[in-house]
């Protein structure tokens, strides 16, 4: 057993001084320098010239060993190095930066001990120099660590502090303290700490404590609200607490949060989940879980609950026509008439787009929704002011009752639903109740709207044409291409049936650009074998001005069909005479720059626009055939009407047309008052084109 042997050897022997010392300097990697002040030279061990540079010189002096020290510390050295010299100091003390020969710098301690002559010269000193370097980067890590994470804190507004229970002492981040806003050196008792928590929440925060240590309990979240001169914090602590064995508290650990722009952006999420952002309305969520909550209640009390289902009539028009700023505004008046005539209790909630809902809870009868609905149809009579301008907005509402109309809240809403679509069909403007009836209604509806996104696919719409004949010299002129949809089973729709569906489905916007295509197609065949120029009019959705496509659309169909421009009419309605937008101008005066005529539809049956006529590049106003059944009579106010718009269209130099022209005394009184181009009943109705080719070859 060797070793055993050579350990008892080593242990048996006492060391030497030089022993331990080289065994000291061995752990503590310490070098020694002796000077001896007689012959000024320095002797430098192994350990301190490694330390130093194994490039020194053998004969090194005091000064020498001076220049060694960084820049940084060189004043601050020499200092204490003068002044110990100065005052007769037997130790000298200091920590400096070394540059070495080979450029790199090496972190040194040095600890000088000097011995005088009686007469208080320098006789010698030894010096003994620690390397740093390992333990200043660790240090400096540490505190650069130190600093990064109080950065974080201060970010994330999180903090820690601590109690020890057995020192009865508190040591907080920085900024803990910034957050609680105390002083840096803030060292407070049990009591002080306790009187951190605002006194209206502190009992519960003390009995959480008393039955956490009860129960040892060692971890706890709490909140607490700060009210302040600069408004309310909320902060959030978690605490972790340990025992001794006895079970007391040893030490409380704890985070601290500012949480008060948390909970702002909860506050915004949960608004933002449940209510609309442009009329702070309950949206569709909230107001179905109001609804069943009203369900609930009234099954309970055996009440009546009624749901209202309402839109804003024409609101498309205005928004397409006016921009949907204009749109928004309007929905926001809307929605605070709503407020202005329904009773606090109810809720009112919006469902999308221009479609608001009512809540109405406790309705004893049903005359009672019946009387609420007329007062919202009356709120809704005053003119709104929207973009500056005046617009009449009415409001179509259904209704349906629980329990007698649905058990459940999906299908009163669907109930409703119906009854404002049937609403709707009867003229608008008006309240509805739902009927049974009305179920297969809506469910006839929606079959209808998926038949017509097949529509296009499957190649079933048709284009008829009217035409068109100059009063004059009873020459065809052109005609008006009229949509017609040749259901496979239910052979021709109706156009009054699917249009108004395609214009609120948005369909209307393909089926246009068909329509464009088509008709171009039809005028470029026709006028390739008529001697006489045919003009075939197309009607324009205002839906299809927006998305800035309409003018490349027609673009396309015309190079596509190689038809003229001059051989295309586009009909518009007054509504967007009244567009306040530089782009719906832009349009169409890309569209008459083209060479293709605007034409006004229905002119008079609107708005009052003869006030924009002049914006616009419009070449022809029709007149609506509502005025022309009256002619000629000289009872009401039809003749001096149509007169008016004759006037007015010759005095801007616009053609006129009239539809509708049903009868010889019609034609005659149109034609003495000047109007040049009819279309109706009278010269031909809406035909095939394989038909309408009969009055080209005539022609």
């Amino acid at each position: 057993m060797p070793a055993l042997v050579q350990r008892d050897v080593l242990t048996a022997a006492p060391p030497g001084s030089d022993d331990c010392l080289r065994a000291a300097q061995h752990l503590m990697e310490v070098g020694f320098i002796r000077w001896n002040a007689a012959s000024d030279a320095l002797h430098v061990s192994p350990e301190a010239r490694a330390m130093l540079g194994h490039g020194l010189d053998d004969e090194m002096t005091v000064a020498h060993l001076l220049s060694l020290v960084g820049a940084a510390d060189a004043s601050r050295v020499h200092g204490l190095w003068s002044d110990a010299l100065a005052q007769g100091h037997t130790t000298v003390d200091a920590e400096f930066a070394a540059l070495l020969r080979d450029g790199s710098v090496r972190r040194l301690r040095g600890v000088a001990l000097l011995e005088y002559t009686p007469d208080g010269s320098l006789a010698q000193g030894t010096i003994g120099l620690q390397d740093m370097s390992a333990q200043h980067t660790v240090l400096q890590a540490l505190s650069d660590s130190e600093a990064r994470l109080e950065e974080i804190q201060e970010i994330a507004h999180f903090g820690c502090w601590e109690w020890d229970y057995t020192r009865q002492q508190a040591r907080f981040a920085a900024e803990t303290l910034r957050m609680l806003r105390r002083p840096m050196d803030w060292a407070p008792g049990m009591q002080e700490l306790m009187e951190l928590v605002p006194e209206d929440q502190r009992n519960w925060v003390v009995d959480l404590y008393v039955k956490a240590f009860a129960e040892k309990v060692e971890n706890l979240r709490y909140e607490v609200r700060h009210v302040e001169d600069d408004g309310t914090r909320d902060l959030h602590t978690v605490a972790r607490i340990s025992y001794d064995a006895q079970g007391h508290p040893k030490r409380l650990l704890a985070t601290v949060q500012d949480i008060t722009e948390l909970k702002t952006y909860r506050r915004q999420l949960h608004s933002l989940s449940f209510f609309d952002p442009l009329t702070e309305l309950p949206n569709r969520a909230l107001f179905v879980d109001r609804l069943n909550q009203a369900l609930i209640d009234a099954s309970w009390h055996h009440q009546q609950v009624g749901t209202l289902l309402l839109d804003l009539d024409r609101f498309k028009d205005i928004n397409d026509s006016l921009g949907h700023s204009a749109g928004d505004d309007l929905l926001k008046q809307a929605a605070q008439r709503l407020r202005q005539v329904l009773r606090d209790y109810d809720t009112i909630a919006r469902l999308g787009g221009d479609e608001f809902a009512v809540v109405l809870p406790d309705v004893r009868h049903a005359t009672d929704m019946g009387s609420i609905a007329s007062k919202v149809i009356s709120a809704f009579k005053m003119p709104f002011t929207v973009s500056g301008q005046e617009v009449f907005v009415t409001t179509s509402i259904g209704g349906a009752l629980y329990p007698s109309d649905a058990q459940d809240a999906n299908q009163l809403l669907q109930h409703a639903d119906a009854a404002l679509y049937h609403a709707k069909g009867k003229g608008r403007n008006n309240f509805q109740f739902y009927s049974s009836d009305l179920t297969a209604q809506a469910s006839a509806r929606l079959t209808m709207e998926s038949e017509l996104h097949k529509a296009l696919e499957r190649d079933e719409l048709e284009l008829h044409y009217q035409p068109k004949f100059d009063l004059a010299s009873g020459r065809l002129v052109g005609a008006e291409a009229l949509m017609r949809w040749n259901h496979p089973e239910r052979g021709l729709v109706p156009p009054v049936q699917f249009i108004p569906l395609a214009e609120d489905t948005g369909l209307i916007v393909p089926m246009g650009a068909w329509a464009l295509r088509a008709a171009c197609v039809a005028a470029a065949d026709w006028n390739r074998r008529s001697s006489d120029p045919l003009k075939i009019a197309v009607n324009l959705s205002a839906r299809q001005f927006a998305g800035g496509e309409l003018v490349n659309t027609v673009r396309e169909a015309l190079s596509a069909a190689h038809c003229q421009p001059q051989w295309l009419e586009l009909e518009i309605t007054e509504s967007l005479l009244l567009d306040g937008r530089d782009e719906i101008r832009g349009v169409l005066e890309e569209l008459s720059q083209l060479g293709i005529t605007i034409a006004i539809d229905d002119f008079g049956t609107g708005y009052s626009a003869l006030s924009y006529l002049t914006r616009f590049p419009v070449q022809i106003l029709k007149i609506d055939r509502a005025f022309i059944k009256e002619l000629p009579s000289h009872q009401g106010n039809a003749e001096q009407l149509v007169k008016a718009i004759v006037s007015l269209g010759q005095s801007l130099n616009m053609a006129l047309v009239a539809e509708g022209v049903e009868t010889k005394e019609q034609a005659d009184y149109l034609s003495g008052l000047g109007c040049e181009v009819v279309q109706g009943f009278l010269f031909g109705k809406p035909v095939t084109q394989l038909a309408f080719e009969q009055w080209v070859h005539a022609s």
